[in-house]
């Protein structure tokens, strides 16, 4: 029978009071602080370590949803009902496995975004160069994130939610929520301050229910801890930052030996990503000598391959040509000889400046560039373009070359091989289908821009294309499948679309450096002559020798067409990675030297810490305090007043009903005691508390006598103060 009934029982030779084994009403409180528990622990992970990498996604929506599904669950299980909770647990499962199957290619991409831009910071603090890129099917970052992040704290909550069931441990929530954060305080990416102490606020009061052995009812637990847990996170956290400012706190931590032993490992894993962890079966960086590999990712290491000394001359990339590709194989492509039809180093065109220069060195320009050769294959010989192949001077591993950049369209004709007109039977039907589909139109110019302008619109770059077992035939795989790739898929393709379209074209490859590379990585040389290295026209003007160490990953592939008047001429149809800085020479490298300066840490106290840190926090701290106030002030108030509405007889029965739930919390065994007298039997012996004949005789009157003798009042207090040496026993019991 419930404990709180009104209808009388007759008396027999041995009393029987039920057990309460369910509430007597649903606690809409308990099942929303449980809820609040799930969302905190998990959306404090998950918005830490996003907020941390500054990534972008739909805050408001991932809140909302993953709030109402703590809120479903918990809900389902305040009511005691197990099978509705194993029914509707039953219920997400399946429906996150739809999920995960009908968006699977969404939320993958929004798992790769989230790495991509981990990768981007851990190369911006361990100073690395580039990096690996994992490549997106779907191109919205924003919605592909959204979507993953809801899938990932779907899956959190109904563990969280299972796991908090059956056991509350800390232990194994603080690992699960907190491993997440190691990556960002690794790379010193600092989370916002509102997922910490939403977090911290969870494992505070995971701890409090823990350390009190509770294992029935969490969600009463929680309901009267979570508002203390939420208030001490916050003042603890506002004590800290005013004890110690931020100045201090980074004076006193140094970098630890683990973290300096870990630092190549995890240089590795910011170039290539997770390959790193696993056997490398990709290809390495630097010149591949026209080889298209089955490989999944191009995996450079980033050492000093040539270091290039000129004296820039215009905003455009500058191309080091090494390789010129003739005949396509289905997998590579044949080297063209440096001489004869074939003619692979444009000495027509690199005369028509020389005679140009000679003329008129106002429209034409001269330079002298220096290029060691440091990690590069010797095989191959890194020349800028125009260069003049009869005026090259080698000093042990320097080469001094003399090239001719710039000027105009000159009257050039030349009898071009037939060869840069084929296209194989390979990928002939690959090539006429993507030709015919877009429509190229135009002289070659135009249709030059079209070429370029498709791939930016429909294909991905990236160094991570992924492994292709079918057809060799890698242009077809390209252009009609995978449609996403490194430089040498792009200019392969292109080198093809051209020759279809009856251009003839080569593929070519070697080095390429753009003027945002000699801006950020270049270094002025002291006391060079301007004039030593650069004469004639130059579309900045005067500049000044600068020396830009080429890693090898800045080996590129592009393609040369010939255009009858003009000669051959650079194409590059691989999608530029970031927009091409153009700072004048003078206001990018006037700072040089003072880049390295000590920020000014005069600011750096308390004030400047919590702006930093904080900044716009403050009211939210303020808000969830008087909201946790008042939400202990209403319930204080409800009680109380639902209390007093009840008669002398319920108010007895709910304070024997609370020194019960006691009694039962800290024993299971408790729960088969049947009768008042048993009960009261247990508490003497087990516990000590004190309880005369008269006090046990009141509590048979006040649930089974139309009419009690004892005062109700009194009896009431006494059951309170019964309460409190059952805790303080148990306490002492414990210590």
């Amino acid at each position: 029978m419930h404990i709180f009934s009104r209808r009388k029982k007759e008396v027999q030779s041995e009393l029987q009071l039920l057990p309460v084994q369910e509430k007597e009403r649903y606690d809409i409180f308990a099942a929303l602080a449980k809820a609040l528990l799930l969302f905190i622990l998990v959306y404090g992970a998950l918005g830490g370590f996003l907020s941390a990498f500054e990534i972008e996604y739909n805050k408001g929506l991932c809140m909302c949803l993953l709030f109402l599904l703590a809120v479903i669950l918990s809900t389902a299980y305040e009511t005691g009902k197990r099978w509705l909770t194993n029914l509707l647990s039953l219920g997400l499962f399946g429906f996150y496995l739809y999920i995960a199957i009908s968006n699977y290619w969404i939320i993958n991409s929004g798992y790769y975004a989230i790495m991509n831009a981990m990768f981007q910071k851990a190369r911006d603090y361990l100073d690395i160069t580039g990096g690996i890129e994992y490549s997106t099917v779907v191109q919205d970052e924003y919605s592909t994130v959204t979507l993953f992040v809801l899938f990932l704290g779907m899956v959190g909550i109904i563990l969280f939610n299972i796991q908090m069931q059956t056991k509350c441990d800390f232990v194994d929530i603080a690992v699960l929520t907190f491993t997440p954060y190691i990556v960002p305080f690794y790379l010193e990416c600092r989370p916002s301050m509102i997922y910490m102490i939403l977090l911290f606020t969870g494992y505070v009061t995971v701890a409090i229910i823990q350390s009190g052995n509770v294992r029935k009812h969490l969600s009463g637990q929680m309901r009267r801890v979570l508002p203390l847990a939420l208030l001490c996170v916050v003042l603890v956290i506002q004590l800290f930052a005013w004890i110690i400012p931020e100045t201090m706190y980074n004076r006193a931590i140094s970098e630890s030996k683990l973290k300096t032993d870990s630092r190549d490992k995890v240089s590795e894993l910011a170039r290539y990503g997770m390959s790193a962890l696993f056997q490398r079966t990709s290809n390495g960086g630097g010149m591949s000598g026209g080889m298209l590999s089955k490989g999944g990712a191009v995996m450079p290491n980033y050492e000093t391959d040539l270091v290039v000394r000129y004296t820039p001359y215009s905003y455009d990339a500058v191309y080091l040509k090494a390789f010129t590709g003739k005949d396509y194989t289905g997998s590579k492509w044949t080297q063209a000889k440096e001489d004869g039809s074939e003619d692979g180093r444009m000495e027509k065109t690199v005369q028509s400046h020389i005679d140009a220069y000679t003329e008129n060195s106002a429209e034409q320009g001269r330079g002298v560039m220096e290029i060691e050769y440091v990690g590069a294959d010797v095989g191959y010989e890194y020349r800028p373009y125009y260069t003049d192949y009869e005026n090259v001077v080698r000093r042990g591993i320097c080469f001094i070359y003399t090239y001719y950049p710039g000027g105009k369209m000159y009257g050039l004709h030349e009898m071009v091989d037939e060869a840069y007109l084929s296209v194989p039977e390979a990928c002939y039907e690959a090539v006429e289908s993507v030709c015919k589909e877009q429509g190229f139109t135009g002289d070659a110019t135009q249709i030059a821009l079209q070429i370029v302008d498709f791939y930016e619109n429909n294909y991905s770059y990236t160094l991570r294309p992924g492994f292709y077992y079918g057809n060799p035939d890698y242009i077809s795989h390209f252009l009609l499948e995978s449609k996403k790739g490194y430089c040498s898929h792009f200019a392969s393709s292109a080198t093809m679309l051209f020759r279809y379209m009856g251009i003839p074209a080569r593929y070519v490859e070697g080095y390429a450096f753009s003027y945002s590379d000699v801006v950020d990585d270049g270094e002025l040389v002291e006391n060079a002559e301007y004039s030593a290295y650069f004469d004639g026209y130059s579309a900045m003007g005067e500049t000044a020798l600068v020396e830009l160490e080429i890693p090898d990953a800045y080996a590129h592939a592009w393609v040369e067409i010939y255009i009858d008047g003009a000669g051959w001429i650079v194409v590059d149809p691989t999608p530029a990675s970031t927009e091409e800085d153009t700072t004048s020479f003078w206001d990018a490298f006037a700072n040089l030297g003072n880049e390295g300066g000590v920020p000014d840490l005069a600011d750096g106290d308390i004030g400047q810490y919590l702006e930093n840190a904080m900044d716009g926090m403050s009211y939210v701290f303020v808000i969830a305090i008087v909201l946790g106030g008042a939400f202990l002030v209403v319930r204080c108030i409800l009680k109380i007043r639902r209390e007093r509405k009840l008669s002398e007889r319920e108010r007895v029965q709910l304070s024997y009903e609370k020194l019960l739930q006691s009694l039962k919390h800290k024993n299971k065994e408790h729960f088969k005691l049947r009768t008042v007298a048993q009960q009261i039997n247990c508490m003497r012996q087990t516990y000590g508390l004190v309880i005369t004949q008269e006090q046990e005789q009141a509590l048979y009157q006040v649930y089974f006598a139309p009419e009690i003798e004892y005062d109700c009042e009194k009896l009431r207090s006494e059951l309170i103060k019964l309460r409190r040496q059952l805790y303080m026993a148990q306490r002492d019991k414990n210590a």
